[in-house]
């Protein structure tokens, strides 16, 4: 079609149908997403329920079976004459092709006097003679005082430097790791449940208890 030879009315017709065209894909399109927009809700709401009815059940189940647990833990604390102040519990089925660990879960923390601590640590280090065998001690004591990625001690590191704050002697290094080990503030962060099963091989299987784990 040469547009050059269409009359002005024709001009003005095809005009008319572009426009027309125009304004009825703008429409189609707006209609495509108000229902993209409609299926969204829907499957959202639809989701959300389900999840918030799946998160009820584990709620629920979760409590009962740290309720639960509690007489069994206790049970076995008083036959086989353990400590109760355990962060986690461990029970398996007698030909232990079943396993639950079930606890808490801790941060390490230390209150400020932890820092004075420390210092009293170090002072005992700098009068050590200086043999490569007091040399190789500082740089254990060091070791076991660095921090993590929080700026915390660890605690299982504390109880190393007590071995060794005993095995000195020295009073210095020893009321050193006392003030550590009195600062120690732990902070519980969640409950936990683990369970662990395992087939007629041997193999280890992880039962999937959390969303991302589940494949």
């Amino acid at each position: 079609m040469n547009i050059e030879e269409l009359s002005k009315e024709q001009k003005a017709e095809l005009r008319r149908q572009l426009e027309a065209e125009e304004k009825a894909e703008k429409a189609r399109v707006q209609q495509e997403r108000e229902n993209y927009k409609s299926l969204v809700d829907g499957w959202v709401e639809e989701t959300v329920k389900k999840l918030q009815n799946v998160s009820s059940i584990m709620m629920n189940a979760k409590a009962d079976i740290f309720a639960s647990s509690a007489t069994i833990i206790q049970m076995k604390n008083e036959l086989f004459n353990v400590k109760s102040d355990r962060k986690s519990d461990t029970l398996s089925t007698s030909d232990g092709s079943k396993t639950i660990r079930i606890g808490n879960r801790v941060n390490e923390g230390w209150d400020d006097t932890v820092n004075v601590g420390v210092e009293k640590v170090k002072a005992y280090l700098h009068t050590l003679a200086k043999d490569e065998e007091s040399a190789a001690l500082v740089d254990t004591i060091m070791n076991l005082l660095s921090k993590d990625r929080k700026g915390n001690l660890k605690a299982q590191k504390v109880l190393e430097l007590e071995r060794l704050a005993e095995k000195s002697g020295d009073v210095e290094f020893l009321d050193g790791i006392r003030i550590i080990k009195d600062s120690y503030r732990p902070v519980p962060t969640c409950q936990f449940i683990e369970v662990v099963t395992r087939d007629e091989n041997g193999k280890e299987h992880t039962l999937p208890l959390s969303m991302s784990a589940i494949e």
